[in-house]
């Protein structure tokens, strides 16, 4: 884990299984993370404890659900596909990838160059009142993303929470889930789209953010702040260095959970349509950040 403070924010990178074993220390206090009464639902989904939710960080909690949505997703992402569409990059055609229908049927020849790289970064964070099938077809849609993107890219995953009124302050938080030489891990996806990853997991963090980050930060929950209001707390070039957006990547800014793109599949599906069609022009045009907001 690293951390910085400076103007009131406190930013915090970690990698996954950091986030989730720091919440789990056995001197830690939990409050709101750790509310047991079945009142709340609607917003802690259908986890009734923080511990449940630690375990489920491990246990493959919704992965079923998960790969059913992603396959949902694809489906009516493709259906209407009559002909392969060009490759985001290469000049040399992979026959057999075209005889099988593959969308991404150029390849790029090696060269000192290699494949583009982009780092999918998106909120697990949302405000009140989300329902976590939103949640989940938020997760699914990230696994969607990346089997639309195909082979002709690498991709790296992260998650961010960004709130205010935390940690004395403001907060921004990055967490690695898939680094570029990884396949994407579906039950890692899955417990991070449920709702109490965030309002169990996170929540810890800020209940005892004095013993996790440094003694004297305060130990509200704030509130969230997603999408483009990010730029409200943290610009989008502070925020590109903290997550370790390096010469040559992209950033590929991802929707929060209580975006209108994941209120139902279809509404989904074509925005990731969209949202494809708009990372292939920004790779070509070689951006150094692509939004996936308003589509």
């Amino acid at each position: 884990m690293r951390y910085e403070i400076k103007n009131k924010l406190t930013k915090v990178h970690t990698t996954f299984s950091e986030f989730v074993e720091m919440s789990n220390r056995e001197d830690l206090v939990y409050d709101s993370s750790d509310v047991r009464t079945g009142a709340r639902d609607s917003f802690y989904g259908n986890i009734k404890s923080y511990q449940e939710m630690y375990d489920a960080c491990y246990n493959g909690m919704g992965v079923k659900k998960m790969l059913k949505a992603r396959a949902d997703l694809n489906d009516l992402v493709n259906h209407e596909v009559e002909e392969p569409r060009k490759a985001i990059v290469g000049e040399t055609l992979n026959v057999g990838a075209y005889c099988s229908g593959n969308p991404y049927h150029f390849y790029k020849d090696a060269d000192e160059y290699g494949k583009p790289r982009v780092h999918i970064v998106y909120s697990t964070n949302a405000v009140a009142g989300v329902k976590s099938t939103q949640f989940t077809r938020h997760g699914a849609s990230i696994c969607a993303l990346v089997d639309q993107l195909g082979e002709q890219v690498d991709v790296k995953i992260s998650l961010y929470i960004t709130n205010r009124w935390v940690f004395s302050g403001k907060g921004c938080q990055i967490v690695t889930i898939k680094d570029y030489d990884d396949v994407i891990d579906v039950p890692r996806v899955s417990a991070t789209a449920h709702p109490s990853f965030f309002r169990r997991i996170g929540f810890a963090w800020f209940e005892n953010a004095d013993k996790l980050i440094q003694k004297g930060l305060g130990t509200g929950v704030g509130g969230s702040v997603t999408g483009r209001s990010r730029h409200t707390l943290i610009n989008d070039d502070e925020f590109m260095d903290w997550v370790g957006i390096e010469k040559g990547e992209m950033m590929i800014d991802f929707p929060a959970p209580d975006e209108y793109q994941f209120k139902d599949d279809e509404y989904t599906a074509d925005w990731l349509k969209k949202s494809t069609k708009k990372i292939e022009d920004a790779i070509e045009k070689e951006s150094r950040i692509c939004e996936l907001f308003g589509l």
